[in-house]
């Protein structure tokens, strides 16, 4: 008797259930409006924001290096590019 009691209880609360399900978004790739470029920037050394291929020349131990500014899985990174800085 309890056995059916539980059944009719789960059968009645089944579709209430469902309905508080959290509706999953889908989306095939971004529809909306796309900056001309990423919007993104890095932090100078000397504390200025600078945009994203800027390179510069950093001090690193009794050497200099040459270090560009890019995105890495939507991070901004400085990247050591070459030994040495081009200094003109």
């Amino acid at each position: 008797m309890r056995r059916a009691f539980f059944l009719v209880g789960l059968l009645l609360t089944a579709p209430v259930w469902a309905s508080d399900s959290v509706p999953v978004a889908k989306f095939n790739g971004w529809q909306g409006p796309k900056p001309d470029k990423p919007p993104c920037l890095c932090r100078a050394p000397d504390g200025n924001k600078v945009d994203l291929g800027v390179k510069t020349c950093v001090k690193r131990g009794d050497s200099l290096i040459t270090m560009q500014c890019r995105l890495v899985l939507n991070n901004t990174i400085w990247k050591q590019i070459e030994d040495g800085c081009d200094v003109g």
